[in-house]
């Protein structure tokens, strides 16, 4: 007895519920307030923003310079992703320490992450330190990641191989992933080369590149902070990494400038090209980072943004970071007649049809072609070509309906016909894009009803229309949505038959009738769409010789759109 007292009294203390949160270092021991189901499977498998820094300062081979700013580089991108005003990662792991930038442990935290990352969950690694190269036996070259235990007589053993690194990067489960280098492999600045090694580089025709035999993810970029063959510096000046300082500069002071689309967030291909322009313009040229992006559908990897709006931007993306090429690199990107940038970069895009056009700097066109891009829509400029055309042009067939709602029709049309319409227009780009302008003719037959005592006749009469309007299309994932202001002239023949002398309702009549369209386009391939098109008319009408009167048609249409 006494034992179950002892036991209640300490069940009872430790389920104490508190009302308030303890104070930092403090908490309760024993049990805590449950979770639904619901509650703990969304926390176990929310998405997660995860990030490994690494920073390697100081090496125990002499060969390899120390490197004054890259733990600060390190340190700062970490601080700045964790930050709730920023980044907002939900976890940052940090390796600056002499024991913690030593090959084993950075790999064990490769494979750390290879264990804990799931297929919703985001994931940036990033690392400064020297770069280096070897040549096999066949003389082709295999560049590394220098770790502070890295021994030059065996890179192969203590070293980080570049190619496997960005190999086993690849398959890690992470929706979306950026690798981020601030290192190089030439044999300046933040590189060391043997001799011979250096000897044999300067007399290659045609340089390593950097993710050539590397296949990227779906949603997946690899950053360097320069080519091959050129440099990656610091700065006492900027006290980092040049290429990392600006990196920092997208995140922080300049995010706003960074922020190309204007979407509140600071996408990594758009930190990127931010970082690009000005590390290549603070070197005079000398350094010039390097990118590999791979990007499907809504899968733009967010680094900062305003905690409200840490969402990817429901845009398209016009993008290009291929390998060194004469032809594509320096070359000009045109949206719709107004110059973008060029090459290589990114741009966000609205969604819609568009006009692009890729011009080189000798001035041959290597891409034109109008293309429909879709929301969240990655496009490779180098395949504008292979995408199915969007058309200007656009003419579709279908029946209608047409109902009146007011007395005022009936003497005419009556309650309803049923006719054939054929619709055409022309799409707008530029600076009006989604605008429209379009038309329609059609024919209905329609009976015409007399009552002659206990004598019912009905008489042929024919309903012609044409009308005419303008619109706006707003592009939607698989299809469009779009609003219009139409006029119709509508013409009735004439009829003759008992009861028509001397009435108004039977001569021939014309009348314009004016109202709003709405259309639903749902897309069956570039050239073919499902229409769904509702009417409003308004007119005035006075069949009956009793004084004009309000005249309200609707309409209904479903037909086939086909683009020209």
């Amino acid at each position: 007895m006494k034992r179950l007292v002892l036991l209640l009294i300490l069940l009872t203390g430790c389920a104490t519920v508190h009302g308030g949160d303890l104070p930092d270092g403090q908490r309760d021991k024993g049990f805590s307030t449950s979770r639904s189901t619901r509650e703990a499977l969304d926390a176990t498998f929310a998405p997660r923003k995860i990030a490994l820094v690494i920073g390697v300062g100081t090496y125990q081979d002499k060969a390899f310079p120390a490197l004054k700013w890259a733990e600060k580089d390190a340190l700062e991108v970490g601080r700045i992703l964790a930050d709730p005003e920023y980044g907002g990662f939900d976890r940052v792991v940090r390796l600056t320490g002499p024991e913690e930038v030593q090959r084993d442990r950075i790999l064990a935290e490769l494979v750390s992450l290879q264990r804990d990352l799931r297929r919703q969950d985001t994931l940036v690694v990033y690392a400064s330190s020297h770069g280096t190269m070897t040549l096999d036996a066949q003389g082709e070259p295999h560049l590394y990641l220098v770790a502070a235990d890295t021994r030059p007589n065996d890179l192969r053993g203590s070293a980080i191989e570049l190619a496997e690194l960005q190999r086993f990067f690849s398959v890690l489960r992470a929706e979306r992933k950026a690798l981020i280098l601030d290192a190089c492999y030439n044999g300046e600045a933040k590189s060391t080369l043997q001799p011979t090694v250096r000897q044999h580089v300067e007399r290659m025709e045609e340089p390593p590149t950097l993710s050539r035999k590397v296949r990227l993810g779906e949603a997946e970029a690899h950053l360097f902070a320069s080519t091959f063959g050129r440099p990656a510096r610091e700065d006492d000046t900027l006290e980092h990494g040049v290429y990392t300082y600006h990196l920092l500069d997208a995140m922080t002071w300049n995010q706003q400038e960074a922020d190309a689309n204007n979407d509140g967030v600071v996408t990594i291909y758009e930190a990127h090209d931010h970082a690009r322009a000005r590390t290549v313009a603070w070197t005079s040229g000398a350094q010039v980072p390097e990118a590999y992006f791979r990007m499907v559908g809504h899968n733009d990897l967010v680094l900062v943004g305003a905690p409200d709006a840490r969402v990817a931007a429901d845009t398209g993306t016009l993008f290009w970071y291929g390998p060194a090429s004469e032809a594509w690199d320096g070359a000009a990107v045109f949206l719709d007649g107004q110059e973008k940038g060029v090459l290589p970069g990114a741009w966000p895009v609205e969604p819609g049809r568009h006009h692009v056009r890729v011009t080189a700097a000798n001035g041959a066109l290597l891409q034109d072609r109008t293309i429909f891009v879709g929301a969240s829509d990655p496009i490779a400029l180098d395949a504008v070509q292979e995408r199915p055309r969007s058309f200007s042009g656009f003419v579709s067939v279908q029946p209608k309906v047409r109902l009146g709602l007011t007395d005022s029709l009936l003497p005419l049309v009556g309650r309803a016909h049923v006719g054939a319409e054929v619709e055409g227009g022309y799409r707008f780009l530029g600076a009006a894009r989604g605008l429209t302008l379009g038309g329609g003719l059609g024919y209905a037959p329609h009976q015409a009803k007399f009552v002659d005592g206990d004598n019912v006749d009905f008489q042929p009469r024919h309903v012609v229309w044409g009308e005419a309007g303008v619109g706006y299309r707003f592009a939607l994932p698989r299809g469009e949505l779009g609003v219009a202001y139409r006029a119709r002239v509508t013409g009735l023949t004439a009829l003759e038959g008992p009861g028509c002398d001397h009435v108004a309702a039977c001569d021939g009549w014309v009348w314009l009738t004016h109202g709003a369209q709405l259309e639903e386009l749902i897309a069956l391939g570039s050239r073919f769409r499902l229409r769904f098109e509702q009417e409003v008319g308004l007119t005035a009408l006075d069949p009956l010789g009793l004084g004009a009167q309000p005249a309200v048609d609707v309409s209904f249409a479903i037909g086939l759109e086909i683009g020209l």
